[in-house]
């Protein structure tokens, strides 16, 4: 059996955030109604719940706008991939971040992040978002962290031989974390 190397013994690197992740916007400035009968999470600026503050139907989400009123969008513009993280962006909340392990939508209070490489695991997403969180503590209410600012914000990351996130050893210390680890031969 091989041993982990611990978290000092690792080989960390400062790495832009735009380019281990595609950063989006958040949609809603005004929440669409939600439903008992909602499938679809509606994430916010919380700091709770894994940033899901109600559900909506998707019917909810074709029909309402940005503002609540007015001109729509196509849907594809309200809804975000599964196997992202979302980052709060304003409010008491900012920097809390959170895997979605299924689609959604969200307001523009959060950023939806997705890998730019391959498709993010849940323990790959556990240990980034703890790194975007302590990257998150440089901003305040009055000091957004909107996209505009997250494409120029850096995070440390362990990384492989090449100097490139080491996303394996990101997972396997999320799993050895939670008591999940069957130890590879």
């Amino acid at each position: 059996m091989t041993m982990m190397q611990s978290l000092d013994e690792k080989e960390w690197k400062r790495i832009p955030i735009n380019s281990v992740f595609v950063i989006g916007h958040g949609f809603y400035n005004k929440k669409p109604p939600m439903s008992s009968e909602g499938e679809v999470p509606f994430i916010g600026a919380s700091g709770i719940n894994n940033g899901v503050t109600g559900f909506c139907t998707m019917q909810a989400v074709e029909d309402n706008s940005k503002v609540g009123y007015g001109p729509n969008e196509p849907i594809e513009r309200k809804l975000f991939d599964k196997g992202s993280i979302c980052v709060v962006n304003n409010g008491s909340a900012i920097g809390y971040s959170y895997y979605q392990p299924k689609q959604f939508t969200c307001t523009h209070d959060v950023n939806p992040l997705t890998l730019r490489d391959h498709e993010m695991n849940e323990d790959e997403a556990l240990f980034l978002s703890q790194m975007i969180r302590k990257q998150g503590v440089c901003f305040i209410y009055a000091r957004k962290w909107r996209p505009s600012r997250m494409v120029r914000s850096q995070f440390l990351l362990p990384v492989d031989d090449d100097g490139k996130p080491d996303y394996g050893y990101m997972a396997q210390y999320a799993s050895e974390m939670r008591g999940g680890y069957a130890h590879a031969v």
